[in-house]
Order: structure tokens, then C-alpha cells, then sequence
């Protein structure tokens, strides 16, 4: 039974911590009208109505027109960091990695043709590395998709496309295959080589129904022990059942010799440790409403050392780069919906401090963890509730009072893969209200990347 969420941001305990009721009443407001005449032939194929209603929920998707709610923001998880979210009734997919992604459905119940057939609007890419831009390249190139990503990683990308785009195999397939006119549409999102923090842009895909903010930030990277905090003392350990619970099948990615079915979607933007340019290059996005709850959602798939200002992609930072960082969170707080990263190449120094401090930073009222089932050797299936209590640890070690605490919305795979977290659009939040409308119009004079 799917579990169905929605919050009335107006709803909230001492300004921080949002309330989340579960309703079992279908969405409304199924219109298209501010859809293009594309959009809505495109919704209504069959197999986009059932990607849409497998993702996003049978109750939020019209079954004639396979539109989406307008009056909904719907976040449904798709593994690691990765996100399909809908929002004005478009889809929007956060990195297009897939954890275990195999030729037929498993113990990830769904396969690359769902994303496909989902019919993204935008997808946006927060850093290179294999485990995050994994299929981004195809994705974009089969449904028109405009791919945001660092100016870094779009070069990458671009060389992904080419090679995907001559590979015999994928284009000799007739479901996997390009369209005859692909093309990928990249947007860069900040300069090659630029400071973090020193290139706010807005992205146009969601205009004139939301405000979307990118900034490039700090990939996660070890610093020295931070003594000011005891170190955490659990240690994440993988369920040994997990195999023979869920017996694996055959890998999407290619194995040698090539099995049927299986395609090459990799990227070549590098592994976890480092790997080609783009890599660790890591972009932080925001999406605000501007109109009905204003509802505001944050997502970075990894989380830098703010208080150190360094980053893998930036290790010689100072203090001075962390606090610039900081300022342009502050300016986004009060966010309704933070989803950051618990896998941290810190993790061994320092546990989860650097997500605290974001957390902090941004004054989340609600947070949703992502990278938990792919990336260092502190993350990987089945480990999703030992980082639970390691999160828990950490805001107590570091003294957060609970009146602080967001309201945690963890998340286990795979049972929690496909289950939409469903938010109020239209009612009007008065506790931010104020708040929000100063932060539109602050961000907004911030420049297009388009």
C-alpha cells in the first residue's frame, strides 16, 4: 500500500517543524492549459500514464490524460539521491543514477524505460560522478529533456551522448534507440573553474509557477577531526540477507560478455573517488512556489565541509568560502523540504557534522536523506537505518535541541523507493508568507543561466 503524505505548510510547531498529515483523498486540479499542445500529447501515451502512475501514485495522475496535479508538489524517491518530482505539473527528475538498476524489474521496481517514459521536463544533475549522472546523458537525449548541471559535468555529458549516440547495440534496439532528431539540450549551470559561491543563478523551467536557484557548493571531502564533537561511535553494516531476500538479476549495465537486454549508460564523468572533469563539482539547487504555499524544497546530493570551506573539487578553501556559502543558505531559510546527502567522505572524522551544519543553515522543517544506497563504503543497501541513528547521534552530540529538528522523514530502501511524499501547493503558508515573498524577489535579481 503506497503511503500518501501531504503537508500544509500553514501547519507548523514553532516556526521550524512542519506538520505532515496523511490524507487518502485523490488530487485535484488535473488541467494542462499551461502545458504546451506537446506536453499534453505527450502525457496522454500509455506508457507515460503508467510510468507517471507507477512513480508518482495512481491517485495523482489523471488515467485519460496522465496529467498532474497542479494544486500538488509530489517527491517520490528513485534510489541513492535521485528524485522524480512533480511540480506544476511537470516532472523534474534530481540526478538520474539508479541503484541496482537491472534489464526487468527487482529489488528496484522499476527499469530505464520508466524513466524515460516519466517525460521529464528538466533534469538536474548536483554533481558528475558515476553514482549521481549515470543515464542523464541517455534520459535527456530520448525525451527532450533540458539537463542543467555544472559547466564542468556538461562536457561530459555531451561526450556521453556521442558515444551513446554510435553505440550499435543501443541504437540497433528499437525501443532503446534515439529518436532520429536527439540532440541534447545542456544548460551550464555556473562558469568552469568559478568559486562556489560566487555564482547564484536562476533556472527558467518552472517560470512563471516557480522560482528555481542554483549555486555551485562543496562536494563532500575529509577534513581533520573536529573536537568539538565527540566522534560518532556507530558503525553502518549491510544487512547479510539482503541477497538471498532479494536474489540479484541481470545488471542493466553491460557485463563481459554482454547479456540481452543490457545497455551502456555510463557516464565517463568519473567514480566516487575523483575521476574525470565535473566530477566533484557539486551544484546546489532550490525551488520555491511563487504563488499558493510557497512551498520551498532544497536538494544537494552531497555535503561539503562548510565550517572548513573545502571541498573535493575545492580542498584548499577557507573558512571565508564556507561562510559565503552559509549567507546564501540563510537567505533561503526557512526551507519546508531539505533532502541532502548522509553519505560523506567525512564521515570517518567528523559523522554527519557537515549535514548538520547545512541543515542548520537553511532552518530545514523537514528532511528527507538521500545517498544511502550507493557511493563510499559508508553507504550501500540495506544500510539506511544504521544512518538513522548515526543522524540522531549527531544532532545530539552537537546540541541541537529537539524544539530545532526538523521533521525527519527517513527513508529505507527498497520499501521506500516509489513512495510519494505528496505536498499542498495552494493554501497559503502565514508563518513564512512574509518570509518568502522577500525571498523571491531577493533571488530574483539574480541572472538566467538560459
Amino acid at each position: 500500500m503506497r503511503r500518501r503524505a501531504v503537508i500544509t505548510s500553514g501547519a507548523a510547531v514553532a516556526g521550524i517543524a512542519a506538520t505532515v498529515g496523511v490524507t487518502g483523498g485523490p488530487a485535484s486540479a488535473f488541467t494542462g492549459d499551461h502545458l504546451t499542445a506537446t506536453e499534453r500529447t505527450k502525457a496522454r501515451r500509455p506508457e507515460t500514464i503508467a510510468a507517471r502512475r507507477l512513480i508518482f501514485g495512481n491517485e495523482n495522475v489523471d488515467p485519460a490524460t496522465g496529467l498532474l496535479p497542479r494544486d500538488r508538489v509530489i517527491v517520490s524517491w528513485i534510489t541513492n539521491s535521485s528524485f522524480a518530482l512533480a511540480v506544476a505539473g511537470r516532472v523534474v527528475l534530481l540526478d538520474t543514477f539508479v541503484t541496482r538498476l537491472e534489464v526487468t524489474p527487482g529489488r528496484t521496481p522499476f527499469v530505464i524505460k520508466d524513466l524515460v517514459d516519466v517525460t521529464p521536463t528538466a533534469i538536474l544533475i548536483g554533481h558528475g560522478h558515476s553514482d549521481h549522472a549515470e543515464n542523464a546523458a541517455y534520459v535527456a537525449a530520448k525525451t527532450g529533456a533540458t539537463l542543467y548541471a555544472s559547466e564542468e559535468t556538461c562536457g561530459v555529458l555531451r561526450a556521453d551522448f556521442e558515444r551513446i549516440a554510435n553505440d550499435p547495440v543501443i541504437q540497433g534496439d528499437p525501443v532503446a534507440r534515439f529518436p532520429r532528431d536527439a540532440a541534447l539540450d545542456l544548460v551550464p549551470v555556473t562558469t568552469t573553474g568559478s568559486t562556489p559561491g560566487t555564482q547564484v543563478l536562476r533556472l527558467k523551467f518552472l517560470e512563471p509557477f516557480a522560482q528555481v536557484v542554483a549555486f555551485r557548493h562543496l562536494h563532500s571531502i575529509a577534513t581533520p577531526y573536529d573536537p568539538t564533537y565527540p566522534r560518532n561511535t556507530i558503525v553502518p553494516v549491510s544487512d547479510p540477507r539482503d541477497a538471498t531476500l532479494f536474489p540479484p538479476g541481470v545488471l542493466l549495465r553491460p557485463s563481459d560478455p554482454p547479456l540481452p537486454g543490457q545497455l551502456d549508460l555510463r557516464t565517463a564523468g568519473g567514480g566516487n573517488a575523483g575521476g574525470g572533469a565535473g566530477g566533484p563539482v557539486a551544484i546546489f539547487y532550490n525551488i520555491t512556489l511563487r504563488t499558493g504555499s510557497n512551498l520551498s524544497l532544497a536538494w544537494q546530493d552531497t555535503i561539503g565541509a562548510l565550517r572548513d570551506g573545502k571541498g573535493s573539487a575545492w580542498p584548499d578553501g577557507t573558512p571565508a568560502d564556507g561562510q559565503r556559502i552559509t549567507d546564501i543558505l540563510h537567505q533561503m531559510a526557512p526551507v519546508d523540504v531539505f533532502s541532502a546527502a548522509v553519505g560523506t567522505a567525512n564521515f570517518a572524522n567528523n559523522g554527519l557534522r557537515d549535514l548538520v551544519d547545512y541543515q542548520q543553515a537553511l532552518r530545514a522543517r523537514m528532511f528527507v536523506p538521500n545517498h544511502q544506497t550507493t557511493g563510499g563504503s559508508d553507504v550501500g543497501e540495506t544500510k539506511s537505518l544504521t544512518h538513522y541513528a548515526i543522524y540522531l547521534q549527531q544532532l545530539r552530540h552537537m546540541g541541537i535541541p529537539e524544539s530545532e529538528w526538523p521533521d525527519i522523514r527517513w527513508t529505507v530502501d527498497p520499501t521506500d523507493y516509489l513512495k510519494p511524499l505528496v505536498f499542498d501547493a495552494s493554501n497559503p503558508d502565514l508563518t513564512v508568507h512574509k518570509r518568502r515573498r522577500a525571498q523571491l524577489r531577493h533571488f530574483d535579481q539574480f541572472p538566467y543561466a538560459e
